[in-house]
């Protein structure tokens, strides 16, 4: 062996180290399954002894494993990984987030041939808090004083030292009011992919291996984190989730560190943003309870929409639904009749994603209304 690395992070990273030459770990496994079948074995009775016809060892020079390659391998496989590999002769050694279990095997026999690589993600910066500053009221209508908090959240991030704690941020109020929507703006800010994961889902103890870790088989929180392309999370209706996982997150909320059973890593200077419906402090603390709650370090409010702010969600929610359209299909919009009925009916709405979805109907209403028209001209 002339060299182990191993990388921490996203796929599209670590292709760019791979030789165009090379085998994968999955491909690799089949291959030595494969000779270990025909391998013969000699008895000589007589003499009581056993012989193995000599082999020699195949060659390759270069093998790489992704992330999602180790769980097609067996479990035995993992423990005795080093055997593996060491049943052939290999040059190159690329890992991609590589189970504790393969990372202790290596670095116990190969230490001085190991490099180790992270994916470097981006710093927060002065430039991405103006930023923020200058359009946020133009991307989330309505909630100009959750501005000023969310930029006083982010400020430490900015701070000069060896701060590795992520800063960790409840934004809770009512639904489709721009909660997951500041989430996403701030991504674009990084220019980085948000990872998100929906807390709804994790309403059964089924989750509790992935997220507490089961056989390095299963898909994982911990390998979903290591194979994000941002530092900046969302854990999106962390209300809905069963309150038995609150306690995965304790040391991540305070150190940036997960681990589980198969995986350890650290998420430092990372952003960590939690939704919930919750109306009010009050409620999250006796919801979540104290060992959760005082783990954030905000709790920023989303005001209820005022109606100005609802008349304006009806007209950028207009132009941009129309902007998605067919110029065929655009001529056939009677835009103003839209504007006017969203409008007369805006002191009933109270969320976006309500306006998202009248205004859908009123186009596809008027599109059908045209296609029939259309049919029944032609038939006459």
């Amino acid at each position: 062996m002339k060299n182990i690395i191993i990388y921490n992070g996203p796929k599209k990273d670590f292709k760019k180290l791979i030789p165009d030459d090379n085998i994968s770990l999955s491909e690799f496994v089949v291959e030595h399954d494969n000779r270990i079948k025909v391998v013969k074995h000699v008895v000589v009775q007589d003499e009581e002894e056993t012989e193995e016809l000599p082999s020699i060892k195949k060659y390759y020079k270069n093998v790489v494993a992704y992330s999602e390659q180790y769980a097609g391998i067996t479990e035995s496989a993992v423990q005795s990984f080093l055997n593996l590999i060491n049943s052939c002769e290999i040059d190159n050694l690329y890992l991609q987030n590589p189970p504790l279990q393969i990372k202790f095997q290596l670095k116990q026999a190969y230490s001085n041939i190991i490099k180790e690589e992270n994916f470097s993600y981006k710093r927060f910066s002065k430039k991405m808090l103006l930023e923020i500053n200058k359009k946020f009221d133009d991307i989330i209508i309505g909630q100009h004083k959750v501005k000023r908090r969310l930029m006083t959240s982010l400020y430490p991030l900015l701070q000069k030292g060896n701060r590795k704690k992520p800063i960790v941020i409840m934004l809770y109020g009512k639904s489709g009011i721009g909660k997951t929507e500041t989430a996403k703006f701030i991504s674009n800010v990084i220019g980085q992919p948000l990872f998100r994961k929906q807390f709804s889902m994790f309403q059964s103890v089924e989750f509790q291996g992935y997220l507490f870790g089961a056989s390095h088989s299963q898909s994982s929180f911990a390998r979903d984190l290591l194979e994000r392309e941002s530092n900046i999370l969302l854990f999106d209706e962390f209300d809905k989730s069963h309150p038995i996982f609150y306690s995965a997150f304790y040391q991540l909320f305070d150190e940036g560190i997960f681990e589980d059973k198969n995986y350890h890593l650290k998420l430092y200077n990372s952003i960590i943003i939690c939704t919930s419906n919750y109306l009010s402090e009050e409620e999250i603390i006796r919801k979540l309870g104290e060992p959760i709650f005082y783990r954030f370090d905000h709790l920023i409010k989303f005001d209820d929409l005022s109606l100005d702010s609802i008349h304006k969600i009806i007209d950028l929610q207009i132009e941009s639904k129309l902007k998605k359209l067919q110029e065929e299909e655009l001529i056939k919009i009677d835009k103003k009749y839209i504007v006017s009925k969203m409008k007369s009916v805006a002191k009933q709405i109270n969320n976006a994603r309500q306006i998202s979805k009248i205004i859908e109907e009123y186009i596809s209403m008027q599109l059908v209304d045209y296609l029939i028209k259309e049919e029944e001209i032609n038939n006459d």
